[in-house]
């Protein structure tokens, strides 16, 4: 799953922008920055998650590209976009075959299609960034102001 998120400030997207005419020092402080951020929303977001076996908790990472400025978080389980943005009800049917097989209560159940009902998301990444972005503008400007 690959979820963006970026920065609105203008003021930081400039900056960001004209990182190549910085001194080595503070490009370092902005680099620190927002590394500091991208691993705060990523403690926010397993703190957030809600689980059941913790997979999806132990599933988020987060990584920096220092030669792009960029930050991610991601969680890599499969069924982790369907937890952070829910999903409609829809109907499965098969592709190859006659019939789905449901286990059912111990019992094996063959079935024509089989009805998905709607979930409702539980955000987990975007409500950690929203809290981080601040304090990662602030520290970003701290540095800029040096």
């Amino acid at each position: 799953m690959k979820f963006y998120a970026k920065v609105t400030s203008n003021d930081l997207t400039k900056a960001l922008n004209g990182i190549s005419a910085w001194d080595g020092k503070t490009r370092l402080g902005i680099e620190n920055a927002l590394q500091d951020g991208t691993k705060n929303i990523a403690r926010g977001a397993r703190q957030k998650v809600s689980q059941r076996t913790g997979k999806l908790k132990k599933s988020i990472k987060s990584g920096f590209d220092r030669r792009k400025q960029e930050g991610t978080v991601r969680a890599k389980t499969p069924y982790a976009h369907i937890v952070e943005f829910g999903a409609k009800a829809h109907v499965v049917r098969p592709k190859n075959k006659k019939a789905l097989t449901v286990a059912a209560g111990g019992e094996v159940i063959f079935r024509k299609s089989a009805k998905i009902p709607a979930r409702k998301g539980r955000p987990f990444i975007e409500p950690s960034f929203e809290a981080e972005e601040p304090k990662i503008v602030s520290s970003m400007k701290k540095v800029l102001n040096k």
